[in-house]
């Protein structure tokens, strides 16, 4: 892809699991929209980071009785504060135990529940999740005019909205997607890479 072109990446994961996978990002929305990496410009979520040092997420998502075959990520802020976190139970094959009271507890406590229809997932958050802060960010500060957004589940939907391009990526969970994401153009994950040789080296 041509070197005039900006490639950002917005996406659930915290700083700590991206920074090595992707270091040709020049943009980073990290934890779903609660930071973004822009050059040298750092912004986050006030209201996610005031309830994140009040609530301590790490210490809450400890509370459960969590089974072996359950994932509890914990997403923490370039300062090492944790604004999110994730219960992956594919390694289960059923609906863990613990999840309901979680999920109960956290909505009481006032965080944002992302639950994603038919994945083995879901994110806590301590603040609104809006992927769509990114592009806005991108489009004030550097002045870009035409953005084309990847996208391939329920938290991509405000970015999708912003976005001037809308491409979902289908994968084995996401099906259910094509009825309802406004997009421009569906690609299979598989098909990707050839995809973006033809768009963008046409």
């Amino acid at each position: 892809m041509s070197s005039s072109r900006l490639i950002g990446v917005a996406s659930s994961k915290d700083y700590w699991f991206l920074r090595d996978r992707v270091p040709w990002a020049k943009v980073l929305g990290l934890i779903t929209g609660l930071e973004v990496l822009l050059g040298d410009l750092y912004v986050v979520d006030k209201e996610a980071l005031l309830k994140a040092r009040t609530l301590q997420l790490e210490d809450f998502s400890k509370k459960f009785e969590w089974e072996d075959c359950v994932y509890v990520e914990v997403k923490k802020s370039i300062t090492g504060i944790p604004l999110g976190v994730s219960i992956d139970y594919r390694g289960c094959g059923r609906r863990p135990s613990a999840l309901g009271e979680f999920l109960e507890e956290s909505k009481r406590l006032g965080l944002w529940v992302l639950e994603y229809q038919g994945n083995p997932f879901v994110d806590v958050y301590s603040g609104k999740p809006d992927k769509s802060r990114v592009l806005k960010l991108v489009r004030r500060l550097l002045g870009v005019e035409r953005i084309y957004y990847f996208g391939d589940s329920e938290n991509d939907l405000p970015a999708f909205q912003e976005a001037d391009v809308r491409i979902l990526v289908l994968n084995r969970y996401n099906k259910h997607l094509v009825g309802v994401l406004n997009f421009d153009h569906v690609v299979e994950y598989g098909s990707l890479a050839r995809w973006l040789r033809v768009e963008f080296n046409s």
